[in-house]
């Protein structure tokens, strides 16, 4: 049982870093694996699911564009309208993600939450044109907080709408490519909560914009005090004020290659998801 509980453990870091790896592509989407989790964990409680179904589709959320891995760089991180043949590319990533998960025991649910999460209520999403609900409810759940985190991030082309403008576009989808319900329950969850999530890739940890070139930068730890552009290769400085602000400042001085300054991986800050000893736990007893 304990070798079953290491493998178990092994297998899941290393899916929770293949996400990682595919969300660092693009300089863009820094975070966007934990706010969707993060809001989709925060939906799942408001529909009162209970602890196995919450832990799972929060597993689900942060794995869900595991198949993207698979998307070219071209396609992935193209900054204009993508070609009919690039957006069948694209949405290929919903069954490629699918077929990776399903290899692993562990996590075979949860790759139907990979593969559905871009289905829609009446039936015109994809892959599989599934409708109502057909859709698994983790997918549904999904699908949702996936849009509104795609919404309200910045992008090369525009800058992320307001949260109430998200909102009032989740509505219109309603009945249409949300399951109303969820739209419901959604909506009666304080703004305050959503908003520090938005713009965030952690708990008190926001987004920083590159000064030259615009992509997003993802705070560094708390110790370390200069940072990196992947894109434009800028170095600056990370400043704080009295009441909580931070900032990048370019300065010349700072000394040190790319490898010292960007920021790591770290699953430490999956902590406040979910920790390692329930997910042993719940792969063991067969819950994922």
């Amino acid at each position: 049982m304990m070798m079953e509980s290491k493998v178990a453990d092994a297998s899941l870091q290393h899916l929770l870093y293949m996400a990682q790896i595919v969300e660092a592509r693009d300089p863009y989407t820094a975070g966007h694996l934990w706010r969707v989790a993060q809001f989709s964990k925060r939906l799942g409680q408001s529909l009162g699911m209970n602890s196995t179904d919450l832990f799972q589709l929060t597993l689900g959320a942060y794995l869900h564009d595991l198949g993207k891995i698979t998307v070219p760089d071209q396609v992935l991180n193209k900054k204009g309208r993508l070609e009919s043949s690039e957006i069948l590319q694209m949405q290929a990533h919903s069954l490629a993600g699918y077929r990776m998960l399903a290899r692993y025991e562990l996590s075979q649910p949860i790759a139907i939450l990979a593969r559905d999460h871009h289905e829609h209520w009446d039936g015109c999403g994809y892959p599989q044109q599934l409708d109502s609900t057909h859709i698994i409810l983790g997918a549904r759940i999904i699908g949702l907080c996936d849009t509104l985190d795609a919404m309200t991030s910045n992008r090369p082309y525009r800058d992320g709408m307001p949260l109430k403008e998200a909102l009032e576009l989740i509505w219109s989808a309603r009945n249409i490519q949300f399951d109303p319900t969820i739209v419901d329950e959604f909506l009666r969850i304080d703004q305050e909560e959503l908003l520090h999530i938005i713009g965030h890739s952690d708990l008190n940890r926001p987004l920083l914009s590159c000064p030259y070139c615009g992509p997003v930068i993802e705070m560094p730890p708390d110790d370390q005090l200069a940072t990196f552009c992947r894109v434009c290769t800028g170095k600056f400085h990370i400043r704080h004020d009295k009441i909580g602000r931070v900032w990048l400042e370019d300065f010349d001085t700072v000394h040190g290659g790319p490898e010292e300054m960007i920021a790591e991986p770290d699953m430490a800050h999956l902590s406040t998801l979910f920790a390692l000893d329930p997910i042993s736990h719940s792969i063991n007893s067969g819950t994922t």
